[in-house]
């Protein structure tokens, strides 16, 4: 018997998948590195943090540390769902620092990456038919993750100032009640816009007077190579709760994050927590602190990112401005791994452009993967993190190319 009949002997007709499958999204980046379309491929699509500037060695060193002392055998045991208390401790004196007021690491709860993060109070607030508002565009992982726990969604544009607090406040007034309001507010994925300081009051008042729950996920603030800080929306309201991340400063594949939430849920969320892996890897966490613990280094470390990825920004927006005058624009952000672009060129969507480049050898991702409900053609994402500005520079050209080709065929 062969192994397909096998299956069918135990599993003879299809398995019933729950109704929430059958209305979760999916997203697929189109990307040539899957397809096998082509050799050389300069991806823009993914959010990927440039190699060189993830600590390998560092964390290598502090992981053989602890394997090697006294803490090795508690390293490799079950942990608590809440995190270890020193990982807690440091980062409830960061998010003091933020805010401008104390946080305590009881209201911290170490997850596996700050997608688990958005699970976890998702799954401690939500109820099916609940209302979300969300931004618009959204990274589609964020949606899906949401979209697991079945609420209705309210989608709220975001501009060049970050989410339209206005625009929300006019549902709101409207008589629209969001249980839950999820905003990337600074280096917003996937425009790059930055919620003003004056929009994050008018969000944590609206917050305080209709009494929802803000998700304040924040991947990408060490990334910021102009201009300076803007407070969170925490530092202005107790019902924010902010999400976390070592992925873009340290590496993803550690997969460790943190929510920090109001005293009133932490208990529930980590409760959450437990049920959802039990806890976050105890070595890893056990390494990070070994290595946040040593006085300056992560501050220091920190300190080179904008320097790269500053660049890198610069060089894409240089080669667009370059190459593709007249057929793509790109907004200017002010740090993160990603500009917003518009394809101006009459007759051309992203998605007609993307079909050309992914010939010849380069991609990126059409705007309308990141709609919730209002899909923009014209749109698109490319993130500059993963290549160095020499191939940033020949990825615009390539894109040129493909614009001819596109644009001849349409003639």
């Amino acid at each position: 018997m062969s192994d397909s009949e096998s299956v069918e002997a135990i599993l003879p007709g299809p398995v019933p998948l729950a109704r929430r499958m059958g209305e979760l999204g999916t997203w697929v980046m189109r990307d040539p590195l899957r397809l096998g379309e082509v050799g050389d491929v300069i991806s823009l699509a993914g959010g990927l943090p440039a190699g060189e500037t993830l600590p390998a060695a560092e964390i290598g060193e502090a992981v053989r540390q602890v394997a090697t002392s006294k803490l090795a055998t508690a390293a490799l045991q079950y942990s608590a769902a809440e995190g270890l208390p020193a990982l807690r401790a440091w980062i409830a004196d960061r998010a003091s620092a933020d805010r401008g007021r104390l946080v305590d690491p009881s209201q911290v709860v170490v997850t596996t990456g700050g997608l688990q993060g958005l699970d976890v109070i998702a799954r401690t607030l939500l109820d099916p038919g609940d209302l979300v508002a969300i931004d618009e565009p959204v990274f589609p992982g964020s949606l899906h993750c949401l979209e697991m726990y079945q609420p209705e969604f309210l989608a709220i544009p975001v501009d060049a100032d970050g989410l339209d607090v206005g625009a929300l406040a006019e549902r709101l007034a409207g008589g629209q009640r969001p249980k839950l309001v999820y905003t990337v507010a600074t280096f917003h994925n996937p425009t790059g816009a930055t919620l003003t300081d004056v929009r994050r009051r008018e969000l944590a008042d609206l917050a305080e007077r209709y009494g929802f729950v803000v998700a304040e996920d924040e991947p990408y603030p060490a990334l910021r190579f102009r201009g300076n800080p803007v407070p969170p929306i925490a530092a202005y309201s107790d019902r924010i709760v902010t999400i976390g991340s070592f992925s873009k400063t340290l590496g993803p594949g550690l997969r460790v994050g943190w929510v920090v939430v109001p005293r009133a849920l932490a208990d529930a969320v980590g409760r959450a927590k437990r049920w959802s892996d039990l806890h976050t890897s105890t070595l890893m966490q056990y390494a990070l602190i070994e290595l946040l613990g040593r006085a300056g280094w992560y501050d220091a470390h920190l300190a080179t990112l904008p320097v790269v990825y500053g660049r890198r920004c610069g060089a894409l927006r240089a080669a667009v401005g370059e190459h593709l005058a007249g057929v793509v624009e790109v907004n200017d952000p002010a740090g993160g791994l990603f500009v917003w672009g518009r394809v101006v060129a009459p007759g051309l969507s992203a998605d007609d452009l993307l079909d050309s480049a992914v010939r010849r050898g380069v991609t990126y991702v059409s705007g309308p993967q990141f709609a919730v409900h209002n899909p923009d053609p014209a749109t698109m994402r490319m993130s500059f993190a993963g290549s160095s500005p020499e191939r940033l520079e020949l990825a615009a050209r390539r894109l040129a190319d493909a614009a001819i080709t596109a644009l001849g065929s349409r003639a």
